[in-house]
């Protein structure tokens, strides 16, 4: 009797397990089917350029000038940005960077140098400008799926 309850809760399990993990594919599919990818020309140069100078100001001291990282801090550019970054949304990227960046005072840029910067790391890993700007507000950039570089 223990032994048929067992393999019952076992059984349960795995149809519920397996009806999550099908569901949780779903989900992510339509994500990127209906998104955008960082391969469309999410930001503008002149975001970029914004970007950059904030990133200068409040990155450079740990992430070098060249994006490479000290050795401690990680290089933002690359095979390691792919690594960390690839088939996540900018949604991700941007609360990732806002809740830890800058070391010690995280969260203490504005929203719109937080989008910056994150615009300028894509344009330092060769995605491509274009006329709009990355917006501020998270929802959308959920739907901006980070892919790898063309």
């Amino acid at each position: 009797m223990r032994v048929r309850r067992l393999i019952s809760n076992s059984n349960n399990l795995l149809v519920v397990l397996t009806a999550a993990f099908v569901m949780a594919c779903i989900v992510n599919y339509n994500a990127s089917a209906q998104g955008k990818t960082t391969n469309d020309s999410v930001f503008t140069d002149e975001q970029a350029t914004r970007g950059q100078d904030a990133y200068q100001q409040e990155c450079s001291q740990c992430h070098l000038d060249d994006l490479l990282g000290d050795g401690i801090a990680p290089s933002l550019i690359g095979a390691p940005f792919s690594f960390r970054w690839s088939e996540l949304s900018v949604a991700d990227m941007l609360v990732a960077i806002r809740t830890t960046m800058p070391q010690g005072a995280p969260a203490s840029l504005s929203p719109q140098a937080y989008v910056d910067i994150v615009a300028y790391l894509l344009q330092a890993n060769d995605y491509p400008a274009g006329d709009a700007e990355l917006p501020t507000a998270e929802a959308e950039l959920e739907a901006i799926i980070i892919a790898d570089s063309q």
